[in-house]
């Protein structure tokens, strides 16, 4: 699979800041963001249809995952039950949104999570992935180790 990250018009591995679990937001600090190409709800859609750093979007790379690279795919948020989760210190009330705890899927050898939101599109959409993942918007891919990435 091809991913394309906007923002940068090169991959700088210096640039790759270590993944840290965020007890604020359910995004964590650190890793790649990128989406699939030819996602059916990608980054550029995203920006576009929000009218949100539609800039980013004139500079972009593309790259692949080494071929062993150990890749956690969510098509549902029932799969999330099983992953392990972060201390949440913000908003308890909105206990349905699942903090995963990211450093210790790195250190249980996860190199990637990939997030396809298009394919749990709910009509309750507190059940689904948007919601669970809340932040997350959009089907794209978050690499936790740039020792997978292929320029």
């Amino acid at each position: 699979m091809i991913y394309i990250h906007y923002g940068a018009s090169k991959y700088d591995p210096n640039k790759f800041n270590p993944i840290r679990s965020n007890p604020v937001l359910l995004k964590p600090d650190g890793g790649l963001w990128a989406s699939p190409i030819g996602a059916k709800l990608g980054w550029k859609d995203w920006y576009e249809g929000n009218d949100f750093r539609v800039e980013r979007l004139e500079d972009s790379f593309q790259f692949t995952l080494s071929s062993n690279a150990n890749i956690i795919n969510l098509y549902s948020a029932d799969q999330l039950h099983n992953l392990p989760k972060a201390k949440q210190e913000f908003m308890p009330i909105l206990n349905s949104w699942v903090y995963l705890d990211f450093e210790k899927l790195k250190d249980d050898g996860v190199d990637a999570v990939q997030v396809n939101i298009s394919d749990d599109i709910t009509e309750e959409r507190k059940e689904g992935l948007y919601w669970k993942l809340y932040g997350w918007d959009c089907d794209s891919i978050l690499v936790l180790n740039k020792e997978v990435i292929i320029p």
